[in-house]
């Protein structure tokens, strides 16, 4: 018997009349592009934000599309609030436009699962923190707080200004620039984060993804920050 493996889909569109074109994430090949067949009776079941389970069949070649069949589903994560669909639409469109495809991604994918699990109105912000981080992480751009640019280790009572490559003492406060002693709680868990902290690492990570990005806009953000600014009004 052929093994199952869990999934959740990223982004589907039709293909041909009986068939989807899919993107999912998997655990042991990270993101794959694929076709599924479909039915009538099946078709509503590929959406994103559910955890589905099947067999994949790898393409042979690198640019070439594998084939997900015996699909079953595992699990729905739509029950969730607006706020928190957004902030999973938003890992989503991470995932789809920044993430390699077939490289396994163990621990990112169990970080995802957690957060659909346990995604709430009261976490959603720091839970969304350690997912870029850990996405930058499997990028291979992780956001190392040790030293900054000029090999120097961060200190906790300098501030520092965000760059591509890392981060550069500055003599005095200025705008946008970030202190040490939040720098450094990157490296630590994310409980132990304060207010403060989290609003830090904020900047950090929206500049490394920014940068990851290379100029592609995120739907989710916008309609996050809309949202999130409505609710100011």
């Amino acid at each position: 018997m052929q093994q199952l493996y869990d999934f959740y889909i990223l982004h589907q569109c039709k293909y041909k009349e009986n068939s989807l074109l899919v993107s999912i994430f998997t655990r042991e090949f990270g993101k794959i592009s694929g076709l599924i067949r479909v039915n009538k009776k099946t078709i509503n079941l590929y959406q994103p934000l559910v955890k589905l389970r099947g067999q994949i069949s790898l393409a042979k070649k690198s640019d070439g599309l594998s084939k997900i069949y015996n699909v079953e589903f595992v699990e729905s994560f739509y029950q969730n609030t607006y706020i928190n669909l957004l902030s999973l639409q938003y890992m989503n469109e991470l995932l789809y436009l920044l993430l390699n495809y077939s490289h396994e991604e163990e621990f990112l994918f169990e970080k995802y699962a957690f957060i659909l699990k346990n995604i709430n109105e009261i976490n959603y912000k720091y839970l969304l923190r350690m997912f870029e981080l850990e996405l930058l992480d499997s990028l291979g751009q992780g956001v190392y707080v040790d030293c900054d640019i000029d090999g120097m280790l961060i200190d906790e009572s300098l501030n520092y200004s965000i760059l591509a490559t890392g981060f550069k003492k500055n003599l005095s406060a200025i705008s946008n620039s970030i202190s040490g002693k939040n720098l450094l709680k990157i490296n630590q868990s994310v409980s132990s984060w304060t207010t403060e902290d989290l609003k830090a690492i904020s900047k950090v990570t929206r500049a490394y993804i920014d940068y990851a990005l290379a100029g592609k806009q995120l739907k989710s953000r916008k309609l996050l920050i809309d949202y999130l600014n409505l609710g100011k009004k």
